[in-house]
């Protein structure tokens, strides 16, 4: 007895490991370590109806050919498990993808326990025969290639590419461009119930062969899929459906043919479709329906023919159809001549009509008189103007009616008469002038009503028995009042919507009859005036718009409404505002656009109120500060205003800030202080600023503009979004408009001073101390903030000499505008930060040569527009360091060669509107850190004009881009230019060259010494070289053609046949012809073929593709079309073709015929295997074409093309070396030349 306790145990025990052992080896694809690369495991759903969710193996691979190689590296008990798949090519490179059989066999072979597969975004051309019947115990199967996006690529199905596929249940080739099918091609499919071919360009259903019509009753055909159960042909090219084309699909329930073009049906193009519930006909170019074309399908429950061309509706087309509930005929031409009381006789199970988009122009009274179940009748955007009495009676259960967008004048008594279900009234876009009091006594059960958009003169008085109503619409109309009997009765009315009206005035009482009002819509009236606690009635009030109105003050208006969350005022007359009277539960307030000039806060709630949106942009504001602003806030809008002081701390307090919009105002000064925030946690993004278009004059202490957003790190300042539209005036113009402020840099942010003294001057109490800083008379001086830049500015001040007291500390001087005549020796001495100096239009005669003396950091000087005569070459000795000289405008006639001689640095040289006769710009020194010459200008000079001396001036013109047009003469009495004398040189008769310097460097060259006989002998010498080395080569070609390739892998001395442009190829059938021996089959047909195949290749195979059962004299003709009509001819030599078919003569004659005219074409593929005996005609064969070998002699296998292409003279050596070939080929890296 213990023993069978012990074995039940044990047993037990086992079953359990056995079921461990199980669970795991069905999880281990989902572990990151077995997931293949490329690939991830996610949670979809795998059936139609999307209720079951299973794990799918999801894989990005380049082309589809490449799954197998991203897949190889699972076993095959995981393989296995794999049940689900999905693979997805890029959506952006396109890539052409191939599902023919490569070197892993057929595609997918691995995977034979697939249950669903997917493939998306893979480029395919076509499915080829048998292509997926590896898979055969495949229920799902999706292939999306959206070759729409690559219009040339199309999928072609083969009559068999679903053979063998019988458990499919569900297949979907939507959107692969694919405009007809072969025929056949779904009768393997025997279990097939969903079919989606939905966006390709099929046009002709009858190709589908899904009609067993045949020959008709008497000789019936046979339908493929006849089990279908869905099928989707949407968006398609159909035109026509043709008689019985479908009568095949008895168990087909859903139909979808939307967005095609059909324009014609046949009376029986739904015939044997008995189990069909669901049709979508819409968006095609339909113009009538036949009357019988439903007769077959009496279970249809939804039809769908919106958006077709629709005028008539035959009598009877719908009759029968006693179980359809949902039919639409919206956007058509139907008009009320075949819109009548049989239209819709006998559809008592319908549930929805939608009629809208049409050109109806009555509701008759017995239209719908059998639609007693209908609960949704659309009937807007038609041309309905008369409705008959008792005309919805019928329609019991109907629960939404949209009469919108008609021509409706009046709503009688008797119009809306026994629908006691409706919930939903929409009359919106009418004409309504008048409601009968009476007219709503029967909806007692309505719960929304729409008027917007009529003629209404007031608020009709039948509204207060409509007990139930939620929202009401009354928007653009003409109302000019509301009294507290206006909505009398409508006790739960939470939604009142009255824009656009004529209201003036808003009373105490107006809405006290609406206790249950949450949402309030007065919006574009003309209300002046709303009484104080004019809603205190309705405690419930969540939301008030009384924006575009002419309110002037809300003082009282919403203090009680402790409910309010959001309130808009904007685009009124508001003059003064206070928050203390609004409500604290007040989240949401827009006063933009009024007159507003105070945020007032009298009773100090800021820190009470909830308000988390604030705009009050548009208005008169001039100042904010703390109070003024909610410290609840997170978006504030105050743009647009006239705000001129931001006060400091203003945002400290609001803690929630997230956007700040102070565009637009009038803000001149901004301190850092002013935008300066409470800590902001790092969990938390910075607040957003905006303050671009305000007139900033950027001083010395706004120079923190600059560096706001790099202040991030302390997190107590927010981030500035439109640096890039924020624009200075700075201290220090001079004329100049605004500048973009990331334009600049922080030397330009000044102050103004009249004098400075740094805290280490020892001798400011002296006059004489060079440390103190004091700006002289009628000048006006500025600094930034760390006085690195100080500019002293005394232009146009009266000076007749240079001011003495001018600051040491200078960095620029503006000394233009004065009468300073002679420059005296030293004026400029100690100012050794002086890098900018303007002395223009201060009539400046003549300068010393100590006159810049101890200015040796000058980078700019401005010297134009004075009386300048002449440079002696002293002037500029000390500035070595001169970047920018101008000096035009002047009466220079003459420069010293030394004037720029030790300007090193010197960049740009203006020397225009002068009197220079004689100046070499060619000869300025180059600057030493580029290079270069300086940029000079002489426009304006007077030069003296021979040929001669023009020769280097037009070479100098040339490089440097100058104008010679601008240039004169001085010796020319009518305004000659240079321009004009270089061209009459260049035209002269005894020229030899085109331009002035080419003559005068023909003439001064002495290389020839006079003569040409030098030159003449050099050329004949290098001639007669030239010929012999021509020689030597031609006749070593071979051995020089071998070394070349050898030593650096390259072929000279083609043959002409062999390198000429195969243009003419590109109408070839195949890619190459492959020559090879009936026992190579295995190698040639499985491994190099499928591989070059593979790759894009098309393949002529000389066993596979040709039939050779007609002698010697049809191999001849077969072996000579297939290499005529192939770009390349590969042939396999093999020690078994040269044992069988190189011994046979006659096919050694055809391969001589095919390769007689096309021996450029030939490849030759030697194998591995030893290649003796050789006769000497393959020899002389091997030697006049391109040899590669097959294999790798390291892995002593053939796995793989090695592409070893070697030139014809490397293996004619060989073979000359080696008379029995028994060699070994170097490899190359060349793939074999097919295209």
């Amino acid at each position: 007895m213990c023993l069978l306790k012990e074995t039940v145990k044990m047993c037990k025990l086992l079953i359990l490991f056995v079921y461990v052992l199980k669970l795991v080896d069905s999880r281990v694809l989902t572990t990151i370590e077995t997931t293949p690369k490329g690939c991830e495991w996610i949670m979809q759903t795998v059936d139609e109806e999307g209720n079951v969710e299973e794990p799918v193996l999801v894989c990005q691979i380049r082309t589809i050919g490449s799954a197998d190689s991203v897949l190889k590296n699972l076993s095959q008990s995981q393989s296995d498990h794999v049940t689900v798949l999905k693979l997805e090519c890029s959506d952006v490179l396109f890539f052409e993808s191939s599902l023919e059989p490569n070197k892993y066999g057929s595609f997918l072979s691995s995977y034979r326990k697939l249950v669903d597969l997917r493939i998306e975004f893979c480029k395919i051309r076509s499915i080829p025969s048998n292509g997926l019947w590896i898979m055969r115990h495949l229920k799902r199967l999706s292939i999306r290639s959206h070759n729409s996006d690559w219009s040339a690529m199309t999928l072609d199905l083969h009559r068999d590419s679903l053979r063998g596929m019988g458990e499919l249940k569900s297949l979907d080739l939507s959107d692969n461009n694919i405009w007809s099918t072969p025929e056949q091609v779904f009768c393997p499919l025997y279990s097939l119930t969903h079919l989606n071919l939905t966006r390709n360009k099929l046009q002709d259903v009858a190709a589908l062969n899904f009609s067993d019509w045949g020959g008709g009753p008497l000789d019936p055909g046979k339908a493929c899929a006849a089990g279908l159960e869905v099928l989707d042909l949407s968006y398609n090219d159909i035109i026509v459906l043709p008689d019985n084309g479908l009568s095949g699909l008895r168990s087909l329930k859903t139909l979808f043919l939307q967005d095609n073009s059909i324009s014609t049906l046949g009376d029986r193009a739904f015939v044997g479709l008995t189990a069909l519930t669901i049709l979508n006909m819409s968006s095609n170019s339909l113009i009538a329906l036949p009357p019988e074309l439903l007769l077959s399908s009496r279970k249809l429950t939804h039809l769908y023919l919106q958006n077709n061309s629709l005028g008539v509706l035959a009598p009877g087309l719908l009759e029968g159809l006693d179980q359809l509930q949902v039919l639409d005929l919206s956007f058509n031409d139907l008009s009320s001549n075949w819109v009548n009381r049989d239209t819709f006789s006998g559809l008592v199970r319908l549930v929805v009509l939608n009629l809208s988009f049409n050109r109806l122009t009555r509701i008759d009274a017995n239209l719908f008189h059998d639609l007693y179940t209908l609960q949704i009748l659309n009937l807007e955007h038609n041309s309905i103007d008369f409705v008959a009495e008792h005309a919805f009676s019928e329609l019991k259960n109907l629960h939404s009616l949209t009469l919108s967008n008609n021509r409706i004048s009046f709503i009688e008594a008797y119009h809306f008469a026994g629908v006691y279900a409706m919930n939903q009234l929409l009359i919106d876009s009418n004409r309504i002038k008048f409601i009968h009091p009476q007219a709503f006594e029967n909806l007692t059960n309505l719960q929304d009503l729409g008027l917007n958009g009529n003629l209404l003169g007031a608020v009709p008085a039948g509204i207060g028995k409509l007990r139930f109503l939620k929202t009401l619409d009354l928007g653009k109309n003409r109302i000019e009042s509301v009294t507290n009997s206006s909505f009398e009765g409508l006790d739960i009315l939470y939604g009142l919507r009255l824009v656009d009206n004529q209201i003036v005035n808003i009373s105490r009482d107006a809405f006290s009859t609406l206790p249950s009002l949450q949402v309030l819509n007065l919006a574009s009236n003309k209300i002046k005036y709303v009484e104080q606690s004019a809603f205190s009635s309705n405690p419930t009030l969540k939301a008030i718009r009384l924006d575009a109105n002419e309110l002037t003050d809300i003082s009282g208006v919403f203090t009680n409404l402790q409910s309010l969350v959001w309130l808009n005022v904007s685009s009124n007359s508001l003059a003064t505002f206070d928050f203390g009277h609004l409500p604290s539960s007040l989240e949401w307030l827009d006063m933009h656009d009024n007159r507003i000039s105070e945020l007032s806060n009298y009773y100090e709630v800021h820190n009470i109120l909830k308000i988390k949106m604030l705009d009050v942009s548009f208005n008169n504001i001039t100042v904010i500060e703390e109070n003024s602003i909610p410290d609840s806030v997170e978006t504030l809008f105050v743009n647009n205003n006239q705000i001129r002081l931001v006060e400091p701390g203003t945002f400290v307090r609001k803690a929630n800030l997230e956007k700040v919009v102070l565009y637009g105002n009038q803000i001149e000064y901004l301190d850092l202080s002013a935008l300066s925030l409470r800590p902001v946690s790092d969990e938390k993004d910075l607040p957003q600023f905006y303050i671009g278009g305000n007139p900033f004059k950027c001083d010395c202490k706004m120079d923190w503009l600059l560096r706001i957003n790099h202040l991030s790190n302390l997190r107590q300042y927010p981030q500035v979004l439109d640096l890039d539209a924020v624009t200075c005036e700075l201290v220090h113009t001079r004329g100049a408009p605004p500048q973009p402020l990331l334009d600049l840099k922080p030397s330009q942010f000044l102050c103004q001073y009249e004098s400075h003294c740094f805290a280490v001057c020892h001798c400011c109490d002296f006059d004489a101390c060079d440390c103190e800083m004091t700006c002289p008379n009628n000048c006006t001086c500025y600094h930034d903030e760390t006085w690195t830049s100080n500019i002293v500015d005394c232009s146009n001040a009266g000076y007749r000499e240079v001011p003495q007291n001018i600051p040491m500390d200078a960095t620029e001087i503006y000394l233009d505008g004065n009468d300073l005549g002679e420059l005296g020796n030293h004026v400029f001495i100690g100012k050794k930060k002086l890098e900018v100096l303007f002395l223009n239009n201060s009539n400046v005669k003549s300068v010393h040569n100590r006159t810049f003396n101890g200015v040796d950091s000058l980078k700019v000087l401005h010297m134009e527009n004075n009386n300048l005569e002449k440079l002696r070459g002293f002037e500029f000795e000390p500035l070595e360091k001169l970047n920018e000289l101008y000096l035009d405008h002047n009466k220079i006639s003459s420069v010293n060669n030394q004037t720029f001689q030790k300007m090193r640095s010197l960049a740009v040289l203006k020397l225009d509107e002068n009197k220079i006769v004689d100046f070499s710009p060619w000869k300025l020194p180059k600057k030493v850190d580029t290079g270069t010459f300086p940029r000079v200008t002489l426009n304006g000079n007077k030069w003296s004009c021979d040929c001669s001396s023009l020769a280097s001036l037009e070479a100098w013109i040339r490089d440097s881009g100058g104008d010679p047009a601008k240039m004169f003469c001085a010796d020319s009495e009518n305004s000659e230019t240079v321009a004009d004398v270089i061209s009459r040189c260049d035209n002269r008769p005894n020229a030899v060259a085109t331009s002035v310097v080419q003559r005068e460097v023909v003439k001064n060259n002495q290389l020839l010494g006079g003569g040409y006989v030098p030159l003449l002998a050099a050329t004949l010498i290098a001639v007669i070289v030239v010929c012999l080395l021509s020689a030597v080569i031609f006749v070593f070609r071979q051995d020089v053609r071998l070394w070349m390739h050898s030593k650096y892998g390259i072929r000279i001395f083609q043959d002409v046949a062999s390198t000429h442009d195969h243009s003419d190829d590109s109408d070839r059938l195949y890619d190459c012809y492959m020559i090879y021996s009936h026992k190579d089959e295995e190698l040639a047909g499985r491994i190099i073929a499928a591989e070059l195949e593979h790759l894009g290749h098309t393949l002529c195979l000389h066993y596979r593709d040709l039939h050779l059962m007609g002698g010697a004299s049809y191999l001849a003709d077969a072996m000579v079309s297939a290499a005529d009509a192939s770009r390349r001819v590969i042939l396999l030599v093999s020690p078994a073709l040269i044992c069988n078919e190189w011994s046979k003569p006659d096919f050694r004659a055809a391969l001589q015929g095919a390769l007689h005219a096309t021996r450029h074409k030939l490849i030759c593929v030697l194998s591995d295997d030893p290649l003796e005996p050789m006769d000497p005609e393959l020899r002389a064969l091997l030697r006049a074409c391109t040899v590669t070998r097959w294999g790798n002699a390291d892995s002593g296998k053939n796995s793989d093309i090695q592409c070893l292409i070697l030139s014809t003279t490397k293996l004619l050596k060989e073979i000359k070396k080696h008379p029995k070939f028994d060699v070994s080929l170097t490899q190359g890296t060349q793939q074999l030349p097919l295209r």
